[in-house]
């Protein structure tokens, strides 16, 4: 999050040495001098931030990068405002209000050029420390390399869930399960998309279809699962599906084809094998179009009512992807509070009704998992180590859970897949995103004000062609498409 903040203000340090420093040119030295470093520091802050959570002493790092960040544009801030109206021209009245305001800012003006030098000492003094510390090892490693194991034990383990533990997606299971088994239109390959927020049961929804035994058994047995994530790379993501391919088929795998690396060649042999089957392929959690583009052109067409399934958080993936093969789109939503409960019930109780005595405070913690069900199961995984004879100890989880999300290890898995999205965002959603923070709890927002408070922040950046209203209304659809915001109401 330190890049975005750092990337905000480098632009806003930018305008003010185009248009403002020549004010008062003894500002221009220590503007430039900020801003050099910072652009320095920036290149280094994506990996920073990815190990901000794993690693103490980058996490204090970071933190002071942000805060010089946020006061390096307070100050700028303070100078466009006092300085900018003495741009005014016309006649001896103008010239004289332009004096007097001369002279009533000049202790601002000292005032100002003295912080600058304070922000140039602190910005040197966090460069010294990110060299005195070592910390540019960390610019080799991948941003998403650092991830615990239990954030990828908890993708692994939706796949292993038995129907009998799952609940409220009985109804989109027959749905989906019955467009994978239709005979379409001239036998074409069709994709299913399965599009939604992070928590909400894709892999898991999907993983029941595909263990169905009716639908194996429309497949032949021939199917592919594979997990694509933000870790992808397309050599070792056709690798898996070759592999998955031809153990189904009781073949090996060419040593040529088991040992490459030519995403050509990998390809070519998956349409080869394919172009009699009808098969089925799981693409799960993909984040960008780019993705999908470079992978579908492995699954041709050969008529046989073949099928992709894919899960996504990203709605661009899923209505690209059914556009260029056809099929269709299933947008999860959250829980309804009915089968919200009977899962807490689930995981907190094993199976057993709430006591009377913790109902109140249960429901409680539940409403604030808002149907989700990554939530409701780990929240709820984590309230079945508790006493249920102690009132305290619940009533304790009802006060603090934000505490616990950063305490507790079970809950650490669900907080990572969440801060996926985030993470993912570019800067300027970042801060979009987290500007609707400031509204209060299940406050209906709505989007002409928020797109106006967004430019008035100053976080909308003007483009060519579009004036800064169409911009914000990008990023606001940008949101939603990568499912961070719901609509409740369309008009």
């Amino acid at each position: 999050m330190a890049e975005s903040v750092v990337s905000f203000l480098l632009g806003k340090l930018s305008t003010l040495l185009e248009d403002e420093v020549k004010l008062i040119s003894q500002f221009r030295n220590e503007v430039v001098f900020v801003k050099n470093e910072l652009d320095r520091i920036r290149a280094f802050l994506r990996s920073a931030d990815a190990a901000e959570d794993d690693d103490e002493e980058i996490k204090v790092w970071v933190k002071q990068v942000r805060e010089v960040a946020y006061d390096a544009e307070d100050i700028i801030d303070d100078f466009l405002y006092r300085f900018k109206q003495s741009k005014r021209h016309g006649g001896f009245y103008a010239y004289l209000s332009k004096m007097v305001r001369g002279i009533k800012n000049l202790k601002a003006r000292h005032r100002i050029a003295y912080q600058l030098q304070c922000i140039k000492l602190r910005v040197t003094d966090i460069s010294e420390g990110h060299k005195r510390y070592g910390f540019k090892e960390l610019g080799s490693s991948s941003s998403y390399g650092t991830k615990p194991c239990y954030f990828y034990e908890l993708r692994n383990d939706a796949r292993l869930l038995e129907d009998a533990q799952l609940v409220g997606i009985e109804s989109q299971k027959q749905d989906l399960s019955s467009f994978l088994m239709a005979n379409s239109n001239c036998s074409q390959l069709q994709v299913a998309a399965v599009v939604g927020m992070g928590g909400l049961g894709k892999t898991t929804l999907v993983s029941s279809v595909y263990k169905d035994i009716q639908v194996r058994n429309h497949f032949h047995q021939l199917q592919a699962w594979v997990t694509v994530s933000q870790l992808f790379k397309l050599d070792e993501v056709l690798r898996q599906i070759i592999q998955q391919f031809f153990k189904a088929m009781n073949q090996l795998v060419p040593d040529e084809v088991e040992n490459s690396t030519d995403t050509h060649l990998l390809k070519k042999t998956i349409v080869d094998f394919l172009s009699d089957k009808r098969y089925l392929v799981v693409l799960d959690d993909i984040w960008d179009v780019d993705v999908w583009e470079a992978l579908k052109v492995s699954f041709r067409n050969n008529k046989n009512d073949s099928r992709v399934m894919i899960t996504t958080r990203n709605v661009d993936v899923a209505s690209c992807s059914t556009k260029d093969l056809g099929g269709k789109t299933l947008i999860l939503n959250p829980l309804s509070y009915d089968d919200s409960w009977t899962l807490f019930c689930a995981k907190a109780f094993q199976g057993n009704p709430c006591p009377s005595h913790l109902e109140k405070i249960s429901r409680n913690i539940l409403k604030r998992c808002e149907g989700l069900p990554l939530a409701i199961v780990a929240i709820g995984s984590m309230l079945a180590t508790k006493d249920i004879n102690k009132v305290d100890e619940w009533e304790i989880v009802d006060r603090s859970l934000r505490a616990e999300l950063h305490g507790n290890r079970k809950l650490k898995g669900m907080q990572a897949i969440l801060s996926l999205s985030f993470n993912d965002l570019p800067y300027h959603l970042k801060h979009c995103f987290m500007y609707i923070s400031l509204f209060p709890e299940d406050y209906l927002i709505k989007r002409n004000v928020l797109i106006r408070l967004w430019i008035a922040e100053g976080f909308i950046e003007e483009m060519e062609g579009r004036t800064l209203e169409e911009v914000a209304n990008g990023c606001f659809n940008e949101l939603l498409n990568r499912s961070l915001c719901q609509v409740n109401e369309r008009y």
